[in-house]
Order: C-alpha cells, then structure tokens, then sequence
C-alpha cells in the first residue's frame, strides 16, 4: 500500500488514536498507599482542637502519609511524624504537653517494603510544616517539592520557630527543586493530582485532590479539619493561625467535594481512617 494513499492515511490515523487511547488509559494515578505516619493522644480534646466542645474528653488521632504511585513518577504526600519517636514507646510529649506522640512502625520501614527507596521519589508535597507532618522530611531531598509560598517563606525564613515549625526536621530540603506556588496547582497537569491551597491552620496550608481510577476522586485534608464532629459542625481548633481563612477552607473544601462527588479524607481521624487498607495493600 503507498504511503500516501487514502486507505493508508486512515490506517496510519487510526493507529495512532489507538495508541492514544491506550495510553491514555495508562495516564494518571494508577494506586495510592496510605502509610502509618503515627499516632497521638490528647486528655482533653477540648484544649485546641474544638474550644467549647468535648471538655475533659480524651481522644487518640490518627496520622498518615500518602504514596501515590503516578504513571509519570512516584508522588509523596506529607512525612509524618519522625522516626526517631519509634525508638520511644512511651511516646515523646509535644505541643506543650497537649500530646503524646507515637510511631509504631517507621516511614523509612514501610517504603522498604514496598520496594520504594526514599530517593525514589521525583515529587512531594507537605501539607504543612508542623512537626507531624514534616518528621521525616530530610528524606527526600531528590524529590521536587509543592508548597504554598507563604508556608516555604515562614519555613525556611528568619524565624521559623513564631510559626511552631522545627527546622530541624526539614533542614536538608533547602537544596531541593521546589515550586512555590500561590494557590491551586495541577501537578501533573491531567487532573490526577491537584494541590488545594486551604489556608488558616497554617498561612500556607495546602490540601489535596487525587482522582484514583476505580475508586474515584478524593481529598486529603491534611488539618484542614481533624475529624468528622469538627467537620459536621464547622469548628476552628483555637491554635489555628487564622479562624476566618479556616472557615473560609472548610466551606471551599465542601463546595469540591460537591462539585466532584469526592471523598473527604480526614487525616487525622482515628474512626475513618481505620476502614482504609494501609501499605502494602493499596487503594486504585
């Protein structure tokens, strides 16, 4: 058949949307795992998290980092708590004896298990720079990093400690690659994976979207809110950096999940995050 022959031009046309369609088909996200970052308790919920409310009740929160698995390259999203608390059963006191923090089960212990080495890693993003979300960070320091620009200048600017940040933790992502973004941003430019910018826990506190092929669109929370109660009744925990930008996020936040017939997941509740399988099993 002669190259430039009709017949010839529809097969070399259909082979080709072919092949698009079926990489297409291989696009996105292929599975997310949901890592055990650790653990927290507090004696009185009602200290911070919700003023007026649960007074001297005790609870236990949950906390997760996210490994998404993208047809272009491994995402991570937040760190968790450090490692080194693994080495503390007791648990090591934090935010000013407000809780005890746990990890029973290492970051760096989980990824080797999955056969992912942290240098594996092309892209990150941190929800937000409090310690439980950062612990680990100085692992990744291949990775190219998302972050809101207020939240990477409060970080990494003359006085991290006013924020309640540890530089400590995250020191070595000073060399990192990094977009310092301004708002929404669509990683990696096909909807899959699409950073949130929901300010007020932090100045630049970020969320995020991930559409999973099978089960469907969902966000992570980060502290956008901290479990379902606050969620349902809109509260503002009481150390939040600024109560209107939190309220302003959550009402932002429910307008999406209505929008896109997304899932919530709320990082730190202990009661939801139970039902979801943890690495190595996976969510597609």
């Amino acid at each position: 058949m002669p190259i430039s022959s009709p017949r010839f031009l529809v097969f070399a046309v259909c082979l080709l949307a072919a092949q698009c369609l079926t990489s297409a088909a291989h696009a996105g996200v292929e599975r997310l795992y949901v890592l055990n970052c650790g653990s927290s308790k507090t004696k009185d919920l009602s200290a911070n998290w919700s003023p007026g409310a649960n007074v001297g009740v005790g609870w236990e929160f949950s906390n997760h980092c996210y490994l998404i698995k993208h047809s272009r390259g491994w995402f991570l999203w937040d760190a968790g708590m450090s490692d080194e608390i693994a080495s503390k059963p007791e648990g090591v006191a934090a935010a000013n004896g407000l809780l005890t923090l746990f990890v029973t089960k290492t970051l760096a212990a989980q990824l080797e298990e999955l056969e992912v080495a942290p240098t594996d890693i092309q892209a990150a993003a941190l929800s937000h720079f409090h310690a439980d979300h950062v612990g680990n960070a100085n692992l990744f320091t291949k990775a190219h990093l998302y972050l809101q620009a207020g939240e990477y200048e409060a970080a990494f600017g003359a006085e991290p400690q006013k924020f309640g940040f540890q530089p400590a933790l995250y020191e070595k992502l000073r060399s990192n690659e990094v977009s310092k973004l301004s708002g929404d941003h669509d990683v990696y430019g096909d909807g899959s994976v699409v950073i949130l910018a929901t300010p007020g826990h932090t100045a630049g506190h970020q969320s995020l979207l991930v559409r999973l092929p099978k089960r469907g669109p969902v966000i992570l929370s980060g502290d956008m809110v901290h479990f379902a109660d606050n969620w349902a009744q809109r509260r503002v925990p009481s150390r939040n950096a600024d109560k209107e930008q939190s309220t302003q996020s959550m009402a932002r936040i429910a307008d999406l999940l209505a929008t896109h017939k997304a899932e919530l997941w709320i990082n730190h509740d202990k009661r939801q995050s139970e039902r979801l399988p943890k690495a190595p099993a996976y969510l597609d």
